[in-house]
């Protein structure tokens, strides 16, 4: 009995120590649980601090933001303007958000209907503000399923202003240009006019030989006429008759009619010259399309070198050895012609001022395959190796008050180099003291036949 009761006795100690030990085991699971439960709720509150200062930090960005901000439904529907974006399209953000983007933006609408994910760029957009102004602006962003809500990010700076600067300073250049290519006209505008002045003045001449000529046909035809029936049968219109006959010897007939035949060829020829300068002074003051063109080079240069025909007279000798075959070239046609006369004029005032025994220029064309080149040489006085720097700088000019303005070389170098990715420059030519080479990129559609007379001296 005692035993069975100590037996008991054991078994229930043991159990209690199980017990015990469970509990124990209880509490810890529990107070790991309790301290994962903690570390937990401080992650979530970390999380949330960290999640609001984003928020925050996004709104302050969106609000500081300098450019326009717009966040796009699939449907181009604005959900998220930024202040600036509510300046710039002219009203408030509560008043736009909401409507389509194609009320704003509508080629930006069509532009990202075709495009996929990824980044774009649009420059110079035509946009319209709230109240409808048109507006220009330039626009980056991002195509992409941002959520279910948000799919397009467009980022835009409101360039109107800085869009119509841009003309007014194109139509500034524009009629800077025009002044320059003014400006060389005047310089030729005496030689010009002596060239004009004289087939105008032997027209002038032979019309009056004509006027005389023909006044004494008619009046030997008219004679004639009064006497061809009576004289075959009335002898007192002998002597008229003989008079008549005189007169028609003393004219020579059939000289005045090979002179008059020959003051026609010549008048023809004087028109034709005339029409010819008017023509290319007309090409030449003409501003142009601005668009590059197809234009052969060995052509504008022998029109330059025409209307500088009388400006050379004592001067220099103009030597034409110019390539056949010279591919055609995409270029400016006006501003080409413009540099090959700046440079001619500072090349015909070089020579001038030298005063050599035989005052010479050449000029000369060829091509290899990157560039069709043109050079202009002369035997001037040169150019000091001290100024081979400056003489592209605007205003820059060696000659006296009144006579240059130090615009020609700058000019020539802005068309060339910024205006056809060409190349301008000085080289050494053997006896020629300064030679300029230009350089355009070739770009021929075609080349020209071989013309008779390709190297000649003009």
């Amino acid at each position: 009995m005692l035993r069975r009761m100590i037996h008991e006795l054991n078994a229930v100690k043991a159990f209690a120590k199980k017990e015990r030990l469970r509990r124990l085991e209880a509490e810890k699971l529990l107070g790991e649980f309790r301290k994962a439960l903690s570390d937990r709720d401080a992650e979530l509150e970390a999380s949330a601090t960290a999640l609001t200062s984003t928020k925050t930090l996004l709104y302050e960005i969106m609000t500081a933001a300098p450019k326009g901000i717009i966040l796009c439904t699939p449907d181009f529907i604005i959900r998220e303007l930024n202040p600036a974006g509510g300046r710039k399209l002219g009203g408030r953000v509560e008043e736009i958000i909401g409507r389509s983007l194609d009320e704003f933006f509508p080629e930006a609408s069509k532009f990202l209907s075709s495009k996929g994910d990824g980044e774009f760029s649009l420059d110079a957009l035509k946009a319209n503000d709230l109240s409808g102004s048109p507006i220009t602006v330039e626009v980056q962003g991002f195509a992409g399923a941002f959520t279910s809500e948000f799919r397009y990010l467009l980022l835009f700076r409101d360039i109107t202003d800085k869009v119509k600067e841009h003309e007014r300073q194109r139509l500034f250049e524009q009629q800077i240009d025009e002044a320059r290519r003014l400006e060389a006209i005047g310089a030729l505008a005496a030689g010009i006019a002596h060239e004009i002045n004289t087939p105008i003045q032997f027209i002038g001449d032979n019309l009056d030989f004509l006027k005389d000529a023909l006044k004494n046909i008619h009046q030997s035809y008219t004679r004639y006429e009064v006497l061809r029936g009576a004289a075959a049968s009335d002898d007192r219109y002998k002597a008229e008759v003989a008079e008549i006959e005189a007169f028609n010897q003393s004219i020579v007939l059939e000289k005045v009619v090979g002179d008059i035949l020959s003051a026609l060829a010549d008048s023809r020829d004087g028109i034709r010259q005339v029409r010819d300068i008017v023509l290319l002074m007309k090409e030449f003051a003409h501003p142009g399309t601005g668009e590059n063109e197809e234009a052969d080079l060995n052509a504008i240069a022998r029109n330059v070198v025409t209307l500088c025909r009388n400006r050379r007279k004592g001067i220099a000798e103009i030597e034409l050895e110019l390539t056949a075959d010279l591919p055609l070239v995409k270029c400016r046609r006006g501003q080409i012609q413009q540099v090959i006369l700046n440079i001619l004029l500072n090349a015909l005032d070089a020579v001038d001022e030298a005063k050599p025994p035989v005052g010479r220029i050449r000029i000369g064309t060829a091509f290899d395959n990157n560039y069709i080149k043109l050079s202009i040489s002369d035997n001037g006085k040169g150019i000091p190796d001290s100024l081979r720097q400056k003489i592209y700088d605007p205003f820059f000019t060696t000659k006296p008050v009144g006579k240059g303005t130090g615009q020609g070389l700058a000019l020539a170098k802005d068309f060339i180099v910024k205006g056809h990715h060409g190349r301008l420059g000085l080289i050494d030519i053997e006896g020629f003291a300064t030679t300029f080479l230009i350089e355009l990129p070739l770009k021929a559609v075609g080349v020209r036949p071989a013309m008779e007379g390709a190297s000649a001296a003009a």
